[in-house]
């Protein structure tokens, strides 16, 4: 298993991975338009999260085994001592440690390239094992956001949640 930051060789496999699961993350969170899921739309994703890494906005890291994409991870809005982090994991492997071995790198990454003092993240109410993953990594919930996004015909709300490091 290796976290890897996403680069164009990543294309087909990043397709695979996003068409596989699509209805699974679409249940789960906000659905990307339809354009994305081509070579075409995946790969002007890619060169648009290459650019923004360039600038320092953001990271974007691929978590491979066997040759395949099991998870996503991402820093964004990256700003001076602070980022957003966001993850996600290919259905087949949800409950097996993937999630949690992602943000433990994305962590890593936040303080050592990037001197973060502070992580937000935001988990909809219908994801509580997102919950359970930042919270064993000491985040703290901050905030409820009810009727935060309308998914499938559900309102969901959201909690924010944030850890410090020193």
């Amino acid at each position: 298993m290796k976290f890897e930051v996403l680069s164009k060789h990543h294309l087909k496999q990043l397709l695979d991975f996003e068409l596989e699961n699509k209805a699974w993350f679409e249940s789960l969170i906000e659905p990307r338009g339809s354009a994305f899921y081509s070579e075409k739309g995946v790969s002007e994703h890619i060169e648009e999260q290459i650019k923004n890494m360039n600038s320092g906005s953001v990271f974007c890291g691929v978590l491979i085994q066997n040759n395949i994409i099991v998870a996503r991870g991402n820093l964004k809005c990256i700003t001076v001592k602070k980022a957003s982090v966001g993850y996600r994991v290919s259905k087949q492997f949800t409950s097996q440690g993937f999630a949690s071995f992602c943000l433990a790198e994305l962590i890593k990454i936040a303080k050592n390239k990037f001197n973060i003092q502070t992580l937000e993240a935001q988990v909809l109410d219908n994801n509580p094992a997102s919950k359970y993953v930042l919270e064993k990594q000491d985040f703290k919930a901050v905030r409820n956001i009810p009727n935060f996004i309308v998914i499938n015909n559900e309102q969901l709300g959201c909690t924010e949640f944030c850890v410090k490091y020193t």
